[in-house]
């Protein structure tokens, strides 16, 4: 029975045994804990603001007595609103992290400090347990060599349908528990279908690698949006490189209201982001439809100081098919050009299409790639 994909027979199988009820406290972390996802490890991050950026504190860790941010270093916010480039960034890294949230939060309250309710061979499983109006029940699979798969399940709470499969993903530990590189997916669709709390839809699919000079997060979104029936979802590819120092390299897409254009109609912002803790940063945009006319996207280009305000800031309309120099014509702008120090003096711009994969000359792990369907939740 044990040696089948880790699927929605395998979870019939494990109920067949019977559930014995026998978690309880512990006074050291369980083993399969070991590959168990977790926020701050599958996060993007761009200034470190916990507020703003959604990012993990103590609470969303798996193993409560282990800092959240195992990998980096929390960034004390300002009081300064911030660059627009800066604000509009943040909170679509916040609506992504929000979105990992909704199936990391019920995991991570089911298994800390609690012994697995059923350990078979090489499987262990917690729950079911009921969270609101939703049971949940978590499996992890133990593998040679630290590798881990695993899958959570979902139905509605007194419900005696099947469980459904909400997310799985694997891992191949490092150092740390909970680091090392692997994938995840989580079907927001099915998730928010069995439980009210969760808004978000779509899919959202993610590879990840954690290392020596820090971490690197690849994201495929499908069809995702921050709230039930939105009409404007998105498909595109995130991307993360958070090196070690505060360096924060963000490829994202996400629509918002440009401040310059005419209506609050919402435009579809292509953006690339950069930001080095306590030096600052550069956002450039990538905008079209909305107020943009047809046949045209505008350029946006924006760098902050250490304290986060804007120090410069242009819009250029150009053509369509992307930007061209001469033939780019300037809508506003304001500060001084000569504020974006070092190599934010030059603008790095996203690919037009959002799906399409954009290479990080900064990336550890340069080819990283998000999985194309939901893993099996076996161990790699």
């Amino acid at each position: 029975m044990y040696k089948k994909s880790m699927n929605t027979g395998f979870g019939i199988g494990l109920i067949a045994l019977g559930v014995l009820g026998c978690g309880g406290p512990r006074d050291s972390e369980n083993e399969y804990l070991q590959g168990a996802p977790e926020q701050a490890a599958l996060e993007l991050s761009l200034t470190g603001d916990v507020d703003s950026e959604g990012l993990a504190t103590d609470d969303d860790a798996v193993a409560a007595n282990m800092a959240a941010d195992a990998l980096g270093s929390i960034e004390l916010a300002l009081d300064a609103p911030g660059a627009d480039g800066l604000v509009r960034t943040r909170r679509a890294v916040r609506e992504l992290n929000q979105a990992l949230r909704s199936f990391l939060e019920p995991l991570a309250a089911l298994v800390r400090n609690v012994e697995p309710d059923r350990t078979e061979a090489n499987v262990a499983m917690w729950g079911p347990v009921a969270r609101g109006a939703t049971e949940y029940r978590f499996f992890v699979r133990k593998g040679l060599l630290r590798r881990y798969g695993w899958l959570l399940q979902a139905r509605p709470e007194g419900s005696e349908d099947m469980f459904s499969n909400v997310a799985a993903g694997n891992i191949t530990v490092g150092a740390i528990a909970r680091r090392g590189r692997g994938a995840l997916g989580i079907d927001l669709d099915t998730l928010g279908s069995v439980d009210p709390t969760v808004n978000a839809r779509g899919k959202v699919l993610a590879a990840f690698a954690h290392g020596p000079r820090g971490n690197v997060l690849a994201y495929r979104l499908r069809d995702f949006s921050v709230e039930a029936g939105d009409t404007t979802p998105i498909d595109a590819a995130f991307q993360g490189v958070h090196l070690n120092g505060g360096r924060n390299r963000l490829r994202l897409a996400f629509h918002g209201n440009l401040t310059e254009t005419a209506t609050e109609a919402e435009e579809l912002v292509l953006a690339r982001v950069r930001h080095q803790r306590g030096e600052g940063g550069r956002a450039d945009f990538l905008v079209l439809g909305g107020d943009i006319p047809d046949g045209k996207l505008w350029v946006v280009s924006e760098c902050w100081n250490r304290e986060l305000g804007s120090a410069y800031r242009v819009v250029r309309e150009c053509p369509g098919d992307g930007p061209g120099g001469a033939q780019c014509v300037e809508q506003s702008s304001s500060g001084d050009a000569a504020a974006c120090l070092g190599d934010l003096a030059v603008a790095e711009l996203p690919p037009l299409n959002p799906e399409e994969h954009m290479d990080d000359s900064e990336s550890p792990e340069a080819n990283l790639l998000p999985p194309d369907e939901l893993p099996s939740g076996d161990a790699p």
